[in-house]
């Protein structure tokens, strides 16, 4: 059981909420020895204080509930180094990406180019590909949020040390695909998006799924005027909202350099094949249930979801 070794609050011992079942869990999975994960196996890099917070999630995920508010565990996340280990702990657990290489998608973004790029692997399952119309997600613990971007892949291995030496230009020349994608953006944490930042990055910064356009050739990206990109979504076929030049950094392949050296920096090198989403064109969308949504950008393709 994790421990609290921050005394200077009057209170030492367990952290709160580790390993505790949900209340009015069924009797037959109240032993939490039989079926919480041994993190300190498992996990031997995740802080025991951050124990809290996999357990958290663990649970919401295995039961399909959202069961804890993230201000609960935030605070015994030391940083963000503690968050990242929480999402590879549970990565582990549920088997979102091979153990042996780096995760194949990625999302990274920032609000603008003055604010630290943020990268964050997603799991593999929850990826949609090859489909008009990407099915309903299966569980939704607080919404239905959707965001239209534009995910670039790269083409070839890529060494830390090769990582290391390119440049924005080089970087950029390593990308063989483009595709229209959407991000479905879901919390597992009972405060939603209200939850503390490190509580988000722990939940995989806010992700439900991801969904995957036809790739076009990256000779499309070549002299590319993206303030004037039209990206359009529309909700149930009614009238198109519009959004031109409206991506945070400018550029979506802004972002390429810093993400590619942070993969290769984690996992070793970025293997052929390696999928980044590049940050929303149109905010945060909040649909219902049954909701079909369709995302174009002109040039690149489309894309549609059912929500």
């Amino acid at each position: 059981m994790s421990e609290n070794n921050d005394c200077q609050d009057g209170w030492c011992g367990p952290a709160p909420f580790a390993n505790t079942p949900p209340m009015g869990l069924a009797p037959e999975l109240r032993d939490v020895q039989d079926v919480l994960p041994d993190w300190a196996q498992l996990a031997p890099a995740l802080h025991e204080d951050a124990y809290a917070t996999a357990d958290a999630l663990w649970w919401s995920r295995k039961l399909g509930e959202k069961m804890s508010l993230g201000a609960d565990v935030a605070a015994l996340m030391r940083s963000e180094e503690d968050a990242r280990a929480v999402q590879s702990a549970l990565a582990g657990v549920w088997g979102w990406w091979p153990a042996d290489r780096a995760p194949r998608y990625w999302k990274s973004g920032a609000a603008n180019r003055q604010t630290a790029l943020l990268h964050v692997p997603l799991p593999e399952s929850g990826v949609q590909q090859g489909l008009a119309w990407a099915a309903a997600p299966q569980t939704v613990f607080n919404l239905r949020g959707a965001e239209a971007e534009i995910a670039l892949r790269i083409g070839q291995d890529i060494s830390a040390q090769q990582a290391a030496a390119l440049t924005p230009e080089s970087a950029l020349a390593l990308v063989d695909g483009v595709a229209v994608a959407i991000e479905w953006v879901d919390v597992r944490w009972r405060d939603g998006l209200q939850a503390p930042a490190l509580a988000l990055l722990a939940d995989g910064q806010c992700h439900g799924g991801l969904a995957l356009g036809e790739w076009l050739p990256a000779t499309l990206l070549a002299g590319r005027d993206w303030a004037q990109q039209v990206c359009t979504v529309a909700v149930n076929g009614e009238a198109p909202q519009r959004f031109t030049g409206t991506h945070s950094l400018g550029d979506p392949a802004w972002l390429l350099l810093d993400w590619m050296q942070h993969v290769a920096r984690r996992y070793g090198s970025v293997p052929a094949g390696t999928v980044v989403t590049t940050g929303s064109w149109c905010g945060c969308l909040k649909l219902d249930a049954g909701d079909r949504l369709t995302v174009a950008f002109e040039g690149l393709g489309q894309l549609g979801w059912q929500f």
